[in-house]
Parts: C-alpha cells; structure tokens; sequence
C-alpha cells in the first residue's frame, strides 16, 4: 500500500510538471526587451527584459524573420526589440523572430 501511494504521488508530481508548458528545446519562446550589445561579426544581440532583469543571447541567421541577418545593421545599444527564440539542444538560443520597436 505504502510504494502505491509513492507511485501515486511521484506521477502526480510528474504529470503536473509536464502539464505546466515548460519550455523546451524546438518550442518558440516570445520575448522583449532592450539591447544591451550587438555583436555582428558574431550574428548575436545581447538583450535585457527590463521587467524581469533577465538578461541573455540571442543568435540571428537567415531564417530570422522578418529580415534575417539584414536586422543586425540597424540595431544599437538601448533600442527596445520583441521577437520569439528557441533554445537548441546545446542551450543556444536562436532568434526566429526579432523585429526593433
């Protein structure tokens, strides 16, 4: 009876965990924020949420929509961006979408 209601409880947990839409690799993530740094030879923009403080990285190539690469000539250092990002497996996160407000 005692490793049933362990079992219970241990899948509870889990099937909660799943449920809550955690972010994984390949999901497309929205963000906003402000441009701490640009980094074009490198194809990066480093960006702060103002709200959370949160800071990271995002990668633009190509496919990045709606200009690709072309966006990195026109940022600079504070310009507010939105966009949605996806993290690889290897922990990169890699911009799909990145449009300067």
């Amino acid at each position: 009876m005692t490793r049933i209601s362990r079992l219970m409880i241990l899948s509870m947990v889990l099937f909660f965990y799943f449920s809550l839409g955690i972010a994984t690799a390949g999901d497309a993530v929205p963000f906003s924020g402000i441009v701490k740094k640009v980094i074009a030879d490198k194809n990066k923009v480093g960006i702060k949420d103002p709200e959370t403080k949160k800071r990271f990285t995002v990668i633009v190539n190509a496919e990045t929509k709606p200009d690709g690469l072309e966006i990195l000539k026109g940022l600079k250092k504070k310009d507010k961006v939105e966009g949605k990002y996806t993290v690889t497996d290897a922990g990169l996160y890699i911009a799909l979408e990145l449009i300067k407000k």
